[in-house]
């Protein structure tokens, strides 16, 4: 019966993994079509990464879903902005009073929504 249990354990995290990818993914793609294509063919998509306000604008935009740490961010920002600007868009939007930081979990808040 032990075995079954832990099996089950197994399945659900294997399910929460693939499901957190699923939102992932449709919140990438989401971002995506908001950005410009400068080519595009069956194997590649080469997008222009976003700027800084537009950054700022995008990572509202996700902590309006949940309150998420640099490390969330940039899991759904990769290859679009690097660890660096993630944290400096933070700390601009910390400074203007849109966001806080949860000292202990390490999570960005939005304030006000």
């Amino acid at each position: 019966m032990m075995v079954n249990k832990s099996l089950y354990f197994s399945n659900a995290y294997i399910y929460f993994v693939i499901g957190m990818s699923v939102v992932i993914n449709k919140k990438r793609k989401e971002i995506e079509e908001n950005l410009e294509v400068v080519y595009d063919d069956d194997e590649v998509t080469v997008l222009i990464a976003p700027e800084e306000d537009e950054l700022k604008r995008v990572i509202l935009d996700l902590l309006k879903e949940k309150p998420m740490d640099v490390k969330e961010i940039h899991s759904i920002l990769t290859n679009l902005a690097s660890d660096e600007k993630i944290r400096k868009a933070l700390y601009e939007l910390a400074e203007e009073g849109k966001v806080i930081e949860d000292r202990k979990t390490k999570k960005f808040i939005l304030i006000g929504n």
